[in-house]
């Protein structure tokens, strides 16, 4: 039965990849010169792509709080457990994204990354650090929001570790909000299916959850943060939001 769920689930998968390069290739080639309404477009096809992903997947998505599902020019911020975490921000909010630039070379994921108009960032370059900063900046003040995992990796999901703070830059200058989101698993698994540890290789972790027959993932968006002065205050504020409901809802299930 696990083989099975996993050939049907795969199969899915690579249908929903095709048909998101091929609408976003189309998008990008109609609307190259105007780039607010190719933005929009793409955030639409993002938005879509999450929701397909998370529904071949069998992730039930239960969603807590009441920020609007586009808010304009917000740097959206959330724990990161596995790549299953992109496809239920994807679904959850229309918006961009923030990736490690080594993701640019993957097979198939990084030619959609790219179709996405992903923002690509390699921390141990300090001038792309500042390019990122510029790109976000950019975006947000065109009113456009983008998803961000500020622990910088993957964690097993026993807690939130501190965010790093260089992209939160982009907030200050842009005069934005920022809108931490809580993303925890609940599927009776400690650390949960949806993990993606170091000594795992992707399709190991992608394995998992294409053979799990269902994730249940409580999303809980929390209050925006505005008006800090600088990135740290930003960031702190974030990871202490984030930080707190991820121990409160630790013993608390999805109904």
């Amino acid at each position: 039965m696990g083989l099975l769920r996993w050939v049907y689930k795969m199969a899915g998968l690579v249908l929903i990849q095709l048909g998101a390069g091929l609408m976003g290739l189309v998008a990008v080639i109609l609307l190259l010169p105007f780039r607010k309404a190719r933005y929009l477009i793409i955030t639409r096809i993002m938005n879509l792509w999450g929701r397909l992903c998370c529904g071949v997947l069998n992730i039930r998505i239960h969603r807590e709080g009441s920020a609007a599902k586009d808010p304009r020019g917000a740097l959206i911020v959330s724990n990161h457990i596995g790549s299953a975490d992109i496809f239920i921000l994807a679904a959850c909010f229309n918006t961009f994204f923030i990736s490690k630039s080594d993701v640019q070379s993957w097979p198939v994921i990084g030619q959609l990354a790219k179709l996405g108009s992903t923002i690509f960032i390699d921390r141990t370059q300090r001038t792309q650090v500042s390019g990122m900063v510029r790109d976000l900046t950019e975006r947000l003040r065109s009113g456009f929001s983008v998803a961000l995992f500020p622990e910088g990796s993957a964690t097993l999901g026993h807690r939130v570790e501190p965010f790093k703070s260089s992209a939160f830059e982009s907030v200050v200058q842009a005069g934005g909000a920022v809108v931490p989101v809580v993303i925890r698993f609940e599927d009776g698994e400690n650390p949960s299916v949806a993990c993606w540890p170091d000594s795992m290789t992707f399709m190991e972790h992608m394995t998992n959850i294409l053979r799990h027959s269902r994730l249940d993932v409580r999303v809980c968006v929390l209050p925006a943060v505005e008006g800090e002065l600088d990135r740290r205050a930003f960031a702190k504020k974030s990871w202490k939001l984030i930080s707190d409901k991820f121990e409160g809802t630790r013993n608390t299930a999805v109904e």
